[in-house]
């Protein structure tokens, strides 16, 4: 007898509205899904796709909007072999579609990072509703058991969800955070939270890194975030170059 497979069953689930939880008491967040964003899918993923198989990756940074713009600097890892795969809008069920329709095939980078969950955490829309901290962790789990099974030669660096303006959302944010470290091995994949750099003396929120949505790094936040992440990737013979970006005033 003929089977759906679990890629197929949640793209007809996710299409149709269908509370995941209702198939299997599984959360959304651990369900494969491509990407709904027609400005993105699939143009922005086949080329990636195309990327990855025709030049040397040594180093991948996966992630939602935050990675992504790191394209607007280039040449901040010039040398690096940077294969950014930061797609806007992602949540974790994103990436872990992104990854079983071949996003790491063919390559063995030296490192590789995960930032992802800020877009699980946004408060009830239309098209989903907000998903639980440890959901969204369960989530952050299934991309790193995905990665490492495809990857196993290669080091990981989990990020810290960066910090949002007050409100539930942050909280969720706090929430993840929390347990976030406790994915670390202390061999294969290490843990840094990177959010007390982009907070001022009172813990909140550092204004003068984001953008007006207070969600998105500007280019001062994009260096703080380069300086913290130099001697991550000089340990695996990689470079960042600082120069490109303008330094915290």
């Amino acid at each position: 007898m003929n089977t759906i497979s679990p890629t197929l069953l949640a793209v007809l689930l996710f299409s149709l509205r269908i509370p995941v939880e209702m198939f299997g008491g599984q959360a959304s967040t651990i369900m494969p899904v491509p990407s709904t964003l027609k400005k993105f899918m699939p143009k922005l993923f086949e080329e990636k796709l195309r990327e990855a198989k025709n030049g040397k990756v040594d180093l991948v940074m996966i992630g939602d909007s935050i990675t992504h713009s790191w394209s607007k600097y280039p040449d901040c890892f010039r040398g690096s072999n940077l294969l950014n795969l930061g797609f806007p809008g992602d949540r974790t069920q994103n990436v872990l579609w992104r990854i079983e329709n071949g996003a790491l095939d063919g390559i063995s980078p030296k490192l590789v990072t995960l930032m992802i969950g800020t877009n699980n955490m946004h408060d009830t829309k239309k098209a989903y509703p907000a998903d639980k901290p440890e959901d969204i962790v369960s989530g952050i789990k299934t991309i790193v058991t995905a990665v490492r099974t495809r990857l196993p030669n290669s080091k990981m660096v989990i990020f810290s969800v960066f910090p949002r303006k007050p409100g539930p959302e942050n909280d969720r944010v706090t929430a993840v955070n929390a347990m976030l470290p406790k994915l670390a091995d202390g061999k294969y994949l290490s843990h840094l939270n990177l959010t007390h750099l982009l907070s001022n003396e009172s813990g909140q929120l550092n204004k003068t890194l984001y953008n007006k949505d207070l969600l998105h790094l500007n280019a001062q936040g994009y260096f703080v975030w380069a300086k913290a992440l130099k001697p991550v990737l000089e340990k695996h013979g990689l470079k960042v170059n600082l120069n490109v970006l303008p330094s915290q005033n």
